[in-house]
């Protein structure tokens, strides 16, 4: 059995063995992304417009309530056990893991406590009647995500990275498993109650994830001593990520406090303007992360190396890493954005029978507009890591910032005026400005890309071409079915051989690849 030890860090022959089990990882949590990004789908059919809106409310606050107790934890926890065991300090890094889960528990015991005691207040504040159920069913995992986010940075910074992905697995698979089948036994009983139940799956997936890794620390647990560390100092080591984490969260909260007051000015009634913020936040959302959710999972691998060149003073290193990130999320971003403009309609009818006509209408124009966001929400984000990869972490928390300030001042003003649709020409606008924000900062630090226009021209190009490829079937096919499948199917090859062809990757890049042999060959 693995112990832990300062000999986990130290000894080279684990080297490799470290490399396969952080690759395991990456492909494990973008397998749970993508489980992730698709759940609200089926959940959508299950519980219907209105139902997924007030689980996107409730979700929203929860997610705030994450972000302040412990969505920082793992990397916190992680950062600092892998430091002590660097120097042979065991003791110290099982002294920090203490303090840090205790910190966790008990900021999370009250936030969680603030969550089912208040429920019925904030589901009143943000318009959403009789949400004080679903409150009370999610307030217990608060504290369980506390203590799971600690565990898995103790085994991250012990290099021991397999009870994380084993986690990760069993949270994702519980939550889609549990929260949908839930949510259908309970859907003859009203929005209200099949919402709680979804969130119940949510609740039960945070308990499953817990008790495993758990169960894995108990197994391997020893009685070695353990160094005091103050709570005094682990609240000043994790504040600046606490305060970076919250931006994005605190907005989604706004969001939900907002929007359906917002709405009613717009002449909708309380059931209407849940059911319009659903269908954003869930139902069209959970297609526009997606191509976001791949483009970062296949990006983030190059993202370590990017520290490494820095702290080794390789610029050229840096560029270069920096380069290949924004290539893979531009060729997966791009054709994304073009093939849900072209299909929106067959993909909302297909994805979402259970919508009426009026919110399949309204679900295809939040989509037009937000597939415009997956570009720029996708670079925002590359360049959010790449900056923080320089130690530039406050530099890209600023970029972020300005943007939702300038997203909110949109919000309050198009949605009274425009309804739903406002909120996603106001993230479309606001996602633009961060990342022409970043873009100028990461220029600043690390010099003018002289090929970016050469990559963003030659991107477009070919998916240009894959556009054409898939014109005959979007227009002629009428079948939803078939023809999201042709068009799958046809573009994705026309588009692969267009990408090799217009040599947007360089041989080098090629090489380093997957399938680097037959990627070389088309490209020549």
């Amino acid at each position: 059995m693995r112990r832990w030890g300062p000999s986990s860090l130290n000894s080279r022959s684990k080297d490799n063995a470290y490399g396969r089990r952080a690759a395991l990882l990456t492909l494990v949590s973008l397998a749970a992304k993508v489980v992730g990004a698709l759940y609200r789908i089926p959940l959508t059919n299950v519980i219907g417009a209105e139902g997924v809106g007030l689980y996107q409310l409730i979700f929203s606050i929860y997610a705030l309530a994450l972000a302040l107790t412990s969505a920082f934890s793992t990397t916190l926890v992680s950062r600092q056990v892998s430091g002590y065991l660097a120097l042979g300090d065991e003791g110290g890094a099982r002294g920090y893991f203490a303090t840090a889960m205790a910190e966790s528990l008990i900021s999370s015991a009250l936030v969680g406590a603030a969550l089912f005691l208040f429920g019925e207040n904030i589901a009143r504040a943000q318009g959403a009647a009789g949400g004080g159920v679903g409150y009370r069913v999610i307030a217990p995992a608060v504290v369980l995500v506390a203590m799971l986010s600690s565990l898995k940075g103790w085994f991250n910074g012990n290099m021991d990275l397999f009870p994380s992905a084993l986690s990760i697995m069993i949270e994702q698979g519980v939550k889609l498993l549990l929260g949908v089948t839930l949510a259908y036994l309970f859907r003859s009983r009203g929005v209200v109650a099949s919402c709680a139940a979804a969130l119940a799956g949510v609740t039960l997936s945070e308990l499953a994830a817990t008790a495993t890794i758990g169960a894995v620390y108990l197994k391997k647990r020893n009685n070695a001593e353990r160094v005091h560390v103050s709570f005094r100092r682990v609240l000043k080591e994790g504040l600046a990520l606490r305060l970076s984490g919250l931006i994005l969260p605190v907005s989604v909260f706004v969001d939900g406090l907002l929007i359906v007051r917002l709405l009613s000015r717009f002449g909708l009634s309380e059931g209407e303007g849940v059911a319009a913020y659903g269908i954003y936040s869930g139902a069209v959302n959970s297609l526009v992360n997606f191509p976001v959710v791949l483009s970062l999972s296949l990006a983030v691998a190059v993202i370590p190396l990017i520290s490494r060149s820095r702290t080794m003073r390789d610029i050229e290193g840096i560029k270069g890493k920096a380069r290949l990130t924004l290539k893979i999320a531009l060729v997966v971003s791009i054709p994304a954005t073009l093939a849900l403009l072209l299909l929106a309609p067959k993909v909302i009818g297909l994805i979402y029978p259970v919508f009426t006509a009026e919110e399949k209408a309204s679900a295809v124009r939040l989509l037009l507009v937000g597939a415009g966001s997956v570009v720029f929400l996708s670079l925002t984000q590359i360049y959010s890591s790449l900056l923080q990869a320089i130690g530039r972490a406050d530099v890209a928390a600023e970029s972020l910032t300005i943007a939702i300030l300038v997203r909110l001042m949109l919000v309050l003003i198009l949605v009274p005026a425009v309804g739903i649709v406002g909120i996603q020409i106001a993230t479309l606008v606001s996602y633009a400005l961060a990342t022409f924000l970043s873009l100028l900062k990461w220029w600043q630090y690390t010099g003018r890309s002289e090929n970016a226009v050469k990559t963003l021209a030659l991107t477009t190009a070919s998916g240009g071409i894959m556009v054409l490829a898939i014109l005959a079937p979007a227009l002629l096919v009428g079948n939803a079915l078939l023809c999201v499948v042709l068009s799958a199917v046809i573009g994705t090859a026309v588009y692969f051989v267009a990408v090799l062809r217009f040599k947007v990757f360089s041989r080098g890049e090629l090489e380093a690849m997957p399938l680097s042999s037959l990627t070389t060959k088309i490209g020549g």
